[in-house]
């Protein structure tokens, strides 16, 4: 798969990418390999293992990762705009330096992921186990943790605006919005974001 892949790339890497160039790797191993720097736009990963993965500095802008298993993945520096991937499980996975806006991640396992410094505008973390999980100098935009679990998680430094409510009830749910999760973040080395409060009726 990997070489027929590599094989079917256009010499000129500014080419368009094309159907035919889009890496297909739905519901395929590829635990431990290293595609590091490469291109991967529009790469269809859905419930594939990529576990351990070494992908630092890849261009996977619009890739499908719904239900791919990313554990201990290393995606540092990784271009994961506009990604599609709902449900997917990336315990202890690195994001740090990584571009993540208009992401959905909604439902996903990041339980003890690093995503320092990581441009999350707009990014859907609907759902998401970000428990002791490093957000550390993160970049907020509008980003969505609506019913996020963020106990031990570290958001010292990060900064822009978020919407709750988030969970960061240790044993039980404890579900804290408005001034309270504002408080929060302040509490926790994070003075610089804001709490967006979506007022209804």
């Amino acid at each position: 798969m990997l070489t027929d892949y590599l094989q079917g790339l256009p010499p000129d890497p500014g080419a368009e990418q094309t159907a035919s160039s889009l890496l297909h790797g739905y519901g395929l191993d590829f635990t431990g390999a290293d595609l590091s720097g490469l291109d991967l736009l529009g790469a269809e990963f859905s419930g594939a293992t990529l576990t351990r993965m070494l992908l630092v500095g890849v261009d996977l802008y619009t890739a499908w990762l719904a239900g791919a298993q990313l554990s201990q993945a290393d995606l540092s520096g990784a271009d994961l705009r506009k990604v599609q991937a709902r449900g997917c499980h990336a315990r202890s996975a690195k994001l740090c330096g990584a571009q993540l806006q208009r992401a959905d991640f909604s439902e996903s396992d990041l339980f003890g992921a690093d995503l320092s410094g990581a441009r999350l505008r707009r990014t859907s973390f609907y759902g998401v186990d970000l428990r002791q999980a490093v957000l550390h100098e993160c970049v907020f935009g509008k980003t969505w943790f609506s019913g996020a679990r963020m106990a031990g998680c570290d958001v010292s430094g990060c900064s822009g605006s978020v919407t709750g409510p988030v969970d960061i009830g240790v044993d039980s749910p404890r579900l804290l919005d408005g001034p309270e999760l504002l408080d929060w973040f302040t509490s926790n080395g994070a003075p610089d974001v804001e709490v967006e409060v979506h007022q209804t009726g």
